[in-house]
């Protein structure tokens, strides 16, 4: 069951391989754990999303659920930025509470 990829979402994939040789379908298929090749890892190829594409564009490829499964401890240390961290972070925990006046 391969979904195809809008040409929108190759383009937000593209964002993440200006220096690796991996196709965007290629990328899609590991991070959905389709492919599990050596290297990149799948830890990886996330932080990677995480760390060249915004929060917006991301779910326009992946559900936010999908997102923040993969939101590991092996993937957070692999992403820059406390920043980012605490905004992924942040997504997941209102994803999980479903409401933003839950603190905790």
């Amino acid at each position: 069951m391969n979904e195809k990829l809008t040409k929108e979402q190759k383009q937000i994939l593209k964002k993440c391989l200006w220096d690796r040789p991996e196709t965007p379908e290629e990328f899609y298929d590991i991070i959905k754990g389709r492919s599990a090749p050596k290297w990149p890892t799948r830890a990886f190829c996330v932080a990677r999303l995480i760390n060249y594409v915004n929060w917006y564009r991301i779910v326009k490829v992946f559900k936010p659920e999908e997102i923040c499964a993969l939101w590991t401890p092996e993937v957070k240390r692999l992403v820059r930025g406390d920043y980012t961290k605490e905004g992924m972070d942040f997504a997941c925990r209102i994803l999980h509470t479903g409401s933003l006046s839950h603190t905790g």
